[in-house]
C-alpha cells in the first residue's frame, strides 16, 4: 500500500488519471480529470467532484450551478448531472458505492467552500457532507490547521480516512514512520492503520478529509492507541 500518493496535473490522461482504483476496496475510487465531463445515472453509487483549479458549472437538466476551486460537488445516486469549465479546470472524481442499506437523498448540488463554518482554533474543521446532508457513502470534512496544530494523538479509525492535500505541509507519522506530504498529495489510511499527523510548518495547511463509510451515530472516531519502544510479549492468556 502506498500511503503518500503525490500527483501531477499536467500528466492527466484524456480519460482522467486514476489515483486510487476501484479494485483497491478502500471504500472510493478517485480520478484525477481535467475540462469537462458527466456524471452517469449509476444506482448503487454516489460521485462527488473536487474542484482543484479553474471555475466550473454542474448542469442538471436547465439549472446550472457555479463551483469555484475548494468547493466540493455532490450528484447523488441515480441523478445524472454534468461538469464544464475553464481551460484550467482540474478536479477530482469521487466515485463511492452506497453503504449498505441506504439510499442518497437530495439533489445533484455545489457544496461551496465556506470559511465562516469553520470550527475550532489551531485544528479548525467543518463538515461539508454527512448523512444528514444526503450522503449514504462516507462523511467529508474541510480542515485548516495551524502551525504547531495536529489531529489526536497515535490512533485508529473502523473506517478508511483518506487526505487531499490542498495548501502548506501535512506531517503524517504512519506507525514509526514518518512522511511530509505537500498540494496534489492524497494520503491514504485504511481501516486499522495507525497513525497521527500535525503541520510542522510555518504556515497553514489546508486538505480535505474523507470518511469512508461515515461512522455510525455514536461510534468512537479515533480509537487511542499507545506504541511502545520495545518487542511486543507473546500472549499468556487470550483476550476476551
Amino acid at each position: 500500500m502506498r500511503y503518500i500518493r503525490p500527483f501531477d496535473r499536467s500528466a492527466v490522461g484524456p480519460d482522467g488519471t486514476w489515483l486510487i482504483k476501484p479494485e483497491e476496496d478502500l471504500g472510493c475510487a478517485i480520478r484525477l480529470r481535467r475540462g469537462p465531463g458527466a456524471f452517469a445515472d449509476k444506482a448503487d453509487s454516489e460521485l462527488f467532484a473536487l474542484i482543484l483549479s479553474g471555475d466550473a458549472t454542474l448542469s442538471t437538466g436547465d439549472a446550472g450551478n457555479e463551483a469555484a476551486a475548494g468547493d466540493m460537488v455532490f450528484v447523488p445516486s441515480g441523478e445524472r448531472a454534468s461538469l464544464s469549465g475553464t481551460d484550467d479546470l482540474y478536479w477530482l472524481e469521487i466515485v463511492a458505492p452506497l453503504t449498505e442499506g441506504r439510499q442518497s437523498a437530495g439533489q445533484s448540488r455545489v457544496l461551496p467552500l465556506d470559511q465562516s463554518k469553520f470550527e475550532g482554533d489551531g485544528f479548525a474543521y467543518y463538515g461539508i457532507i454527512d448523512r444528514t446532508g444526503g450522503s449514504a457513502s462516507m462523511r467529508i470534512n474541510v480542515l485548516q490547521v495551524a502551525p504547531g496544530s495536529g489531529s489526536p494523538d497515535y490512533h485508529i479509525h473502523n473506517f478508511a480516512q483518506i487526505y487531499v492535500i490542498q495548501e502548506g505541509e501535512m506531517t503524517v507519522d504512519i506507525g514509526h514512520h514518518r512522511q511530509v506530504a505537500g498540494p496534489d498529495t492524497l494520503v491514504i489510511l485504511p481501516t486499522g492503520v495507525v497513525h497521527r499527523n500535525f503541520n510542522g510548518s510555518g504556515a497553514v495547511e489546508r486538505h480535505v478529509s474523507l470518511l469512508v463509510p461515515e461512522p455510525a451515530v455514536n461510534d468512537i472516531f479515533d480509537y487511542a492507541v499507545t506504541i511502545h519502544p520495545e518487542e511486543a510479549e507473546l500472549l499468556t492468556a487470550i483476550p476476551d
